[in-house]
């Protein structure tokens, strides 16, 4: 029974060094890439997307089982597609939609279902079919999927509310506008910027609306 226990903890000592290892790489990527994006496109920014994208494939790669590296992957060639040609920024797409699809079906959950978010967005702002897979009952979908997940968090509220304001539905939006507005940020998170950011582009489109 000691040596059972022994081999128990060990297996859980050596998972939890595996996810630790995992989540510092990860999150390295993550803080180059939203540094990153925060200057202006240049050759030089393209050629480190190009870079974050080999060094995530090999998170990806060593974590099989795990959704963040899919997720931060995505979020990577998506960020890609939009200085791309659209031949090439529709293929970012397909890539990033693919990795997502493959998150969502590991883990909806992960880093607060912000794969559920992705994905509903990629659905409402890509062209519809025979372009593209656009579709705005699925976008709807996996956006209201991403609220069950976090109801109070910035994305999960500001992109529903730009679906539905995208959807002439306004009055709907406002409240969703102000969940975004008023969600709690972790200043320790990597994404801080970014979702700061959200926060105002729900601040503008509140004022707007007003």
């Amino acid at each position: 029974m000691k040596k059972l226990m022994f081999v128990v903890f060990m297996l859980l000592f050596t998972q939890s060094v595996f996810a630790d290892s995992m989540q510092a790489r990860v999150s390295k990527i993550e803080e180059s890439w939203v540094d990153t994006t925060t200057v202006k496109a240049s050759p030089a920014s393209k050629n480190i997307f190009l870079q974050l994208t080999e060094d995530i494939t090999d998170v990806v790669i060593a974590f099989p089982s795990k959704a963040e590296p899919l997720i931060v992957k995505s979020a990577i060639l998506l960020t890609m597609a939009e200085d791309a040609s659209m031949f090439v920024a529709l293929g970012l797409v397909k890539q990033a939609k693919a990795l997502l699809s493959k998150a969502i079906d590991i883990n909806p959950k992960a880093r607060g279902g912000s794969a559920l978010v992705t994905m509903g967005v990629l659905h409402y702002k890509v062209p519809a079919w025979p372009i593209a897979f656009g579709d705005n009952k699925a976008a709807e979908k996996y956006l209201l999927e991403a609220l069950d997940v976090d109801p109070n968090g910035v994305a999960s509220n500001y992109f529903y509310a730009e679906f539905l304001l995208e959807q002439g539905k306004d009055d709907l939006a406002v409240s969703y506008l102000n969940k975004a507005i008023d969600a709690k940020i972790d200043p320790s998170l990597t994404s801080f910027k970014i979702k700061v950011r959200q926060k105002a582009k729900a601040k503008a489109a509140l004022a707007k609306l007003s």
